[in-house]
């Protein structure tokens, strides 16, 4: 007689949750880290304009318009990098629900596994009874055979 697993489907069916568990994190994951590139970029700009405001700066004579318009551009960015921090807080958040979820789906897959490994230990043990039992009892039988003849 073959193992059979009563609950089967439910492990099957576990596993199948983990595995989309899985790929919601992954891209959640790719969110975060092209939200977190958008932020670094914005900061690399800002840094960028500190850098042509500072040579405008060092060239002298009438650089007014230039450095009043990185100015305002510099005001801007701000705002932007204001928002875009946030966003990327709240994709943060996102991640650890997500990955919360992965973790409790990969323990419900966990347990219904270690289950299903004492459930066959189990099974091998009473099949190793059964066989003892039944060369137990042809040895028996054959000892009264030998013994009736």
């Amino acid at each position: 007689m073959k193992f059979k697993f009563p609950l089967q489907k439910v492990l099957e069916h576990r596993k199948l949750k983990e595995n989309l568990a899985q790929k919601d994190f992954q891209e959640v994951v790719t969110q975060l880290n092209e939200q977190q590139a958008v932020l670094d970029k914005m900061y690399q700009d800002v840094q960028d304009a500190h850098n042509r405001a500072g040579e405008l700066t060092q060239m002298g004579g009438a650089q007014g318009p230039a450095l009043s318009q990185i100015h305002e551009y510099l005001k801007g960015q701000k705002i932007r990098i204001a928002y875009q921090v946030v966003k990327v807080q709240e994709v943060e958040k996102l991640v650890e629900a997500k990955r919360e979820l992965l973790r409790q789906a990969a323990l419900d897959y966990k347990i219904m596994e270690k289950m299903k490994e004492n459930k066959f230990e189990a099974y091998k043990a009473e099949r190793i009874s059964q066989d003892q039992k039944e060369m137990d009892e042809q040895a028996i039988l054959r000892f009264k055979a030998v013994k009736e003849s």
